[in-house]
């Protein structure tokens, strides 16, 4: 084995899934295609971006998916960190996540990350040579942020025909559609986004309106118009959405913090903000409070099933494994063309 400097920095090489959707080539004039035979649209490549050199590969991750209207490819970076490999995830993470967005918007398509690993190749080094690396199940970057529940949901376990297939009032089967949207994704900034536009709706049809007079710009209030006395009284959104989320249990200083949250579909809150960090406890309070208001909106006992609890057991589906793997070539390749 080569011996190998103690030193805080180590380079990593980040290699990720990337699950690309391929096209059908449709005839110039227009018209079905003779043969439905679908085609990669992404070619393999190599570009230095910033002070990070990227390059696509092919062959690595061909048999994750066996979808023929899905091509996995390799994309692979090497970048300097700490002694840890996750050091190098959170480094590499922003690049990663601009580069996916980026390329997703100007294919038109939304290209997916999946498996990660980092594979420690600072020299010297040798194929052979056994280092230290970690495997990622998923993908591990904040953008895509995950959660599967294991105690804060549980439904019936048999599915049964209900009692009546109309909602009479659309605003509740709305509610119906994003809390069940909110199921179909374990990506958490999707799942608050979708049960808050239900949570928004809930408050809307409710009794609960805090209003205050408006103010001028040093906030002074102004409760009456100066000309014809009409008060200026208006809804305050924020003010109305914390106290509808206190009437069922959640707390005053829960409540700020899921407004606060809210502010993410602003963009006041980067997808690799620290403010992310408590994403997933939030969102088990605002699912909880989504749901009991929707039982009693469609006529439903407290303890009928889903049983929605604001806190409870959850995994992250992007655990690693870890230990150490032996170095191949293309763990040494150059990425450079």
């Amino acid at each position: 084995m080569t011996a190998l400097a103690e030193d805080s920095t180590r380079q990593w090489r980040v290699s990720v899934a990337l699950f690309v959707p391929k096209h059908v080539e449709m005839p110039a004039g227009g018209g079905l295609p003779a043969n439905l035979v679908f085609q990669s649209r992404m070619p393999e490549q190599a570009k230095e971006l910033g002070d990070i050199f990227f390059a696509v590969r092919k062959g690595r991750y061909s048999d994750l998916s066996s979808d023929p209207q899905l091509e996995v490819v390799e994309l692979v970076a090497d970048v300097s960190a700490g002694t840890d490999p996750y050091a190098a995830i959170k480094k590499l993470g922003p690049a990663v996540e601009v580069l996916v967005d980026l390329v997703s918007f100007e294919m038109g398509v939304a290209l997916t990350v999946g498996p990660t690993m980092a594979t420690d190749v600072t020299p010297p080094i040798m194929v052979g040579e056994e280092r230290s690396f970690a495997s990622f199940a998923s993908a591990p970057f904040d953008t895509s942020a995950r959660s599967v529940e294991m105690q804060a949901i549980n439904g019936a376990l048999l599915g049964r025909l209900p009692d009546t297939a109309i909602i009479d009032d659309s605003k509740i089967a709305a509610v119906l559609r994003w809390f069940v949207k909110s199921l179909s994704t374990n990506l958490l900034h999707d799942q608050f986004i979708f049960l808050w536009i239900a949570l928004e709706i809930q408050c809307d049809a409710s009794s609960v309106k805090i209003e205050e007079p408006y103010a001028c710009r040093k906030g002074h209030p102004i409760a009456a118009c100066p000309i014809c006395e009409a008060p200026t009284t208006k809804l305050v959104r924020g003010a109305t959405i914390r106290a509808y989320l206190e009437q069922f249990g959640v707390s005053k200083e829960q409540s700020k913090e899921l407004w606060a949250m809210r502010q993410l579909m602003h963009g006041a809150i980067p997808f690799d903000s620290d403010k992310l960090s408590n994403l997933g406890s939030l969102l088990q309070q605002l699912r909880a409070v989504v749901a009991a208001a929707l039982k009693e909106q469609l006529g439903k006992q407290p303890d009928d099933p889903p049983i929605v609890v604001g806190e409870g057991f959850s995994i992250h589906p992007a655990m690693a494994v870890g230990g150490t793997t032996v170095i191949t070539h293309d763990d040494l390749s150059k990425l450079s063309t």
